[in-house]
């Protein structure tokens, strides 16, 4: 008998040598060690206070940019008004985001970890986080599907102009705030035919006078409202009703001005073209109109098949006298 428990131990051994197993360090997840919770982003907009200080997994994208860095769900369809959420990281990372007050936009580390609310909150700086920072270090803005362990904090009810926002953290303390402790997985950029930016055309410009500019649309993940609009067109191609917006962009734009421009016909000019993107102006007497058109990459997650629609992202005028 010792000698065959002498041969599984050896059995044993040479397997996890072959075969480790990865450490996970359970700080980095909770205090306790216990697995974090298993959250949909509706969750916690739905119910924000019930997960507050909590460390949860959830899957949903990632917006950065200038003053930006967000949680985002598209398809979160009842999620309440004025709900945001805002991302850091946490240990000492910097997540390279320019915002007021006072921002972090330097690639150094914090001298110290990261503390909110008196709660200290880690990270696992893998190979997985690594790469994913530098994705939204190269890419000035950008919009990633994540999975991500973190811990959330609700923030306070403010009424502001007869309204109450969730606020706090973030840009002008807009949000509640999601710090990431680990990125469990991310959805790489390799697609060169899908509108990758969080922007959805915001700063095209419109060359004529900025202090004129209105916006009549801007559909951005980050907006989550509008949103809804590009999700009901890609259904009404993957419908076959209109699947002339695979291929194209220009009758997208002259459709997504008719609410705008009854009985006009608008003619239109190739401004700029990408596989992704097309941006269109139109000299509309003394207004110049730009339209940008795009396949935006968060509208895949929601397409039957691969091939994403063309969306009119963003209209503008601005006065050209």
């Amino acid at each position: 008998m010792s000698g065959m428990r002498s041969l599984s131990e050896l059995l044993f051994a040479i397997l996890i040598a072959l075969f480790p197993v990865p450490a996970q360090p359970a700080e980095a997840f909770s205090d306790t060690g216990t697995e974090p919770r298993n959250v949909r982003y509706c969750d916690l907009a739905n119910d924000p206070f019930a997960y507050n200080h909590e460390v949860v997994r959830v899957t949903a994208f990632v917006t950065h940019g200038f003053e930006d860095f967000q949680l985002a769900e598209p398809n979160c369809v009842h999620h309440p008004p004025h709900f945001s959420i805002w991302v850091t990281f946490g240990g000492k990372a910097e997540s390279n985001t320019v915002y007021c007050c006072p921002g972090e936009s330097g690639p150094e580390a914090r001298s110290e970890p990261l503390i909110v609310e008196g709660v200290e909150i880690p990270l696992i700086s893998d190979t997985v986080f690594q790469r994913f920072s530098d994705l939204l270090r190269k890419q000035r803005d950008t919009t990633v599907r994540v999975t991500v362990v973190g811990r959330f904090f609700s923030g306070q009810n403010q009424t502001i102009g007869g309204s109450t926002f969730l606020r706090g953290f973030g840009h002008m303390g807009c949000c509640s705030l999601f710090v990431i402790q680990r990125v469990e997985w991310f959805d790489p950029h390799t697609r060169s035919a899908v509108d990758y930016t969080s922007e959805a055309g915001w700063y095209e410009k419109e060359g004529c006078k900025s202090g004129s500019l209105r916006y009549l649309r801007h559909i951005s993940i980050s907006y989550l409202d509008e949103t809804e609009e590009a999700i009901a067109e890609q259904r009404l191609v993957d419908s076959g009703v209109q699947r002339w917006a695979l291929n194209d962009p220009q009758q997208v734009a002259l459709e997504s001005l008719k609410p705008f421009y009854k009985g006009q016909i608008p003619v239109l000019h190739s401004v700029r073209k990408t596989p992704a993107r097309q941006v269109f102006r139109w000299r509309n007497g003394a207004k110049s109109v730009v339209i940008v058109v795009t396949r935006p990459y968060w509208l895949s997650f929601y397409a039957n098949a691969s091939a994403v629609a063309w969306v009119s992202t963003t209209i503008k005028e601005a006065d050209c006298n």
